[in-house]
């Protein structure tokens, strides 16, 4: 009989300390991933102790929540649209109007015009706030592994499956799922993403259950999609679908008057980060800003503010501290024009001067350009950059 038993346990590697019930059932909370050896005794009403029995226990980490913290990770959060052209009010009347909806959205505009920024905005404004903001970037995964990324795979569905994974669908639930460079979705995700949209519905790759879910998609692209119709090279009927509610963002050369009040933003929040006291940009080089057409949009102009304030010997950023000429052939410029991924090479490189080849850490390469450790290494690779030191 177990009538009047108590036990004593504990869980050797969390505190080894013995502890005490009479309940048949002990729950252990916020246990770290690791593995344990539990314990247990039971003693008798004579006080009779008897053998331990152990039992190996191995706690895994939660698939839902790491999954989740890996795709929050790269999120640009904290950024805000700044500007008062009528150009910006009209794009931001669109989406202050859609966000309360559940439509889907194809957000398009040119590389580095704010197309992540806009989801992240229309996410922040919807009945979805609460939830998850899933990004993912469709171009930089490779194409074998678009299917396990999106809708994830179930243990021994292929070589190397060793665990359950959940895909960004999944960790979108109740949220937002944002779809950048859908323009380079693989052809057989594409089917699967259309059926996603239609029917709510997904599996995972070698699972056996279709798995319901609520999900608000929001896709972006710099791409002509319609061309790539034509092309046969992306799906009609999904292009259709995605194209229920289309924004186009315009690019920076068509909202001139709000770049001096960019690069005021920009100026002000890598000085703050760089702890520089760089306080405005000369009358001369506003109008240099203004005047150059920025083939890279917001995105360029803000490593052009960051790479100035780099430079700058004072509190004053000058026309020559902004090196446009070297960046973009500016007219006048005895230099040829140069491609953006040349413009990319050349920005890193001065950046990795300045860090003394230091990627990662607070005063590194990565944080000065605000960007992830990694992305910037695939970024080097790509670009064939080289560091000094290994970090």
């Amino acid at each position: 009989r177990s009538d009047g038993m108590i036990y004593r346990y504990r869980l050797c590697g969390y505190g080894d300390a013995w502890k005490t019930t009479r309940a048949r059932r002990v729950e252990l909370e916020n246990v770290p991933v690791g593995i344990y050896t539990f314990e247990i005794q039971a003693i008798d009403r004579d006080l009779s102790y008897s053998q331990v029995s152990q039992l190996a226990i191995t706690v895994k980490p939660d698939p839902h929540l790491e999954g989740l913290m890996d795709a929050l990770r790269g999120g640009e959060t904290g950024r805000k649209f700044v500007g008062q052209s009528n150009a910006l009010r009209r794009v931001q009347a669109q989406f202050a109007e859609v966000a309360k909806t559940d439509v889907t959205i194809l957000v398009l505009g040119e590389t580095g015009t704010g197309k992540g920024l806009i989801a992240q905005t229309i996410h922040a404004l919807s009945n979805r706030r609460n939830g998850p903001f899933i990004q993912v970037n469709c171009g930089a995964i490779p194409e074998g592994l678009v299917e396990t990324e999106l809708f994830g795979h179930e243990r021994g569905a292929f070589t190397g499956a060793i665990a359950r994974k959940l895909g960004k669908v999944e960790l979108a639930a109740g949220g937002t799922l944002f779809l950048d460079e859908i323009g380079d979705l693989a052809p057989e995700a594409q089917v699967k993403l259309l059926r996603l949209l239609e029917e709510h519905q997904f599996d995972r790759v070698g699972g056996q259950k279709t798995l319901d879910t609520d999900v608000r998609v929001i896709a972006a692209t710099n791409r002509d999609l319609m061309q790539m119709v034509n092309d046969g090279q992306f799906r009609e009927d999904l292009y259709f679908r995605l194209y229920a509610f289309p924004v186009q963002v315009p690019p920076l050369r068509e909202r001139r008057e709000d770049i001096p009040l960019l690069a005021s933003y920009f100026l002000v929040e890598m000085a703050s980060r760089l702890h520089k006291k760089v306080t405005y940009l000369t009358s001369e080089a506003q109008a240099a800003l203004v005047a150059y057409d920025w083939p890279g949009n917001v995105r360029e102009l803000e490593h052009a503010i960051q790479r100035a304030v780099i430079v700058c010997q004072d509190e004053v950023i000058r026309a020559t501290d902004l090196a446009l000429e070297i960046r973009g052939g500016m007219v006048g410029t005895n230099e040829a024009f140069i491609s953006l991924e040349e413009n990319e090479r050349r920005y890193i490189r001065q950046v990795l001067d300045k860090t003394n080849g230091v990627v990662g850490g607070p005063k590194g390469a990565a944080a000065l350009l605000d960007i992830n450790m990694s992305t910037l290494r695939s970024r080097m690779r790509k670009l064939g950059i080289r560091r000094s030191k290994n970090v």
